[in-house]
Order: structure tokens, then sequence, then C-alpha cells
């Protein structure tokens, strides 16, 4: 069986859970992982953050690559949130954008998501200064009174 299908076959023997009871909770198909530890075959990679979620307490670095304990301590899972980055949607779409295109249609949609983002900051900076021209005028109110 697959290395990481393994890991989690041990995970949930040392959990005592049922493999069904764990597809469940981690949103997987109803037979899927037991599928993938008869068949010897990998689990789709987008139940490893449903798994991580439900579980946090399964080590990612043991998981994946076999190093460390099968669990974190406790001093683990109170660590700050920024320990364990994952970058927001901007972030990403900036990476993107920065990628060389491979097609010229592909440049062209480049452009025009620059360009949209470009229109939305601007829109959203003319709201932010409506915004301040009205809290300035309701503050002057306010002090008039």
């Amino acid at each position: 069986m697959s290395i990481i299908v393994r890991r989690l076959n041990d995970f949930i023997k040392f959990k005592n859970l049922s493999i069904r009871k764990f597809e469940m909770e981690v949103g997987m198909s109803n037979g899927s992982l037991s599928k993938a530890i008869k068949n010897d075959t990998d689990i789709q990679t987008k139940f490893l953050e449903n798994i991580f979620e439900k579980y946090p307490e399964i080590n990612p670095s043991w998981l994946l690559t076999g190093s460390g304990h099968m669990t974190v301590t406790l001093d683990t899972l109170n660590e700050p949130e920024e320990v364990y980055f994952k970058p927001d949607k901007n972030e990403r779409l900036s990476e993107i954008l920065s990628l060389p295109s491979k097609t010229e249609e592909e440049h062209i949609l480049k452009t025009e998501v620059l360009k949209l983002r470009e229109n939305l900051e601007r829109a959203q900076n003319a709201n932010d200064e409506k915004l301040l021209k009205a809290l300035k005028k309701l503050l002057a109110k306010q002090n008039l009174q």
C-alpha cells in the first residue's frame, strides 16, 4: 500500500477508529480509503486538508514524510497559526500573474485580470475617500453641537 495510506491506516488503528468512521469524518466517500488500502493505491490529496483539520493531533511531517512522531504534542498544537502559513488568494493570484505566459490567450487574460485588479483598487480607494469625507463631516457636526 502507498506509504501515506499505510501511515493513515496506522493512525486509524492508533485512534481505535473504523476506516468507515474516518472516511466519513474527513469527507471521503464510502470505501475510498479501504479500497486504497486493499489495492495499494494513494488517496486524493484534496482530503489531506480535511484530515489535518479533523485530526489536528496528526503530525503532517510524519504523515507525508515519515519523519517525527505520529502525533504532535500539545505545545505544538498551541503554536501561533503563522507557523502554518497558508497564502491568501491575493498572494496566490499575484504569484500566478507573475509567471510567464505560455500562450497569447493566457497573456491577454492576465492583462485583463491586472486591469480589473487596478480598477477594483481605484474603486476601493474612491470609496475609502468618500467614507473619510463623510466621517469628517459627521465629526465636524458633532464638534459644532
